[in-house]
């Protein structure tokens, strides 16, 4: 009986260890997600900028 309660805790262990890992990579890929979409952000905005920019050149030309 001890054996078999043992053998559960260990289960129950690994299992946590396994989901501890688990949201861990999870933290980390939103991180990277979250990441990527600022930098995507700040690209858009610096073209807008630019076309912006560039909208007033050709304004001024005609």
């Amino acid at each position: 009986m001890d054996e078999s309660i043992q053998n559960l805790n260990s289960k129950v262990e690994k299992l946590e260890s396994k989901i501890a890992s688990l949201c861990l990579g999870r933290r980390i890929l939103m991180d990277l997600l979250i990441e990527q979409e600022n930098i995507k952000n700040y690209e858009i905005q610096k073209l807008k900028l630019e076309i912006k920019r560039l909208n007033r050149i050709i304004k001024k030309r005609h």
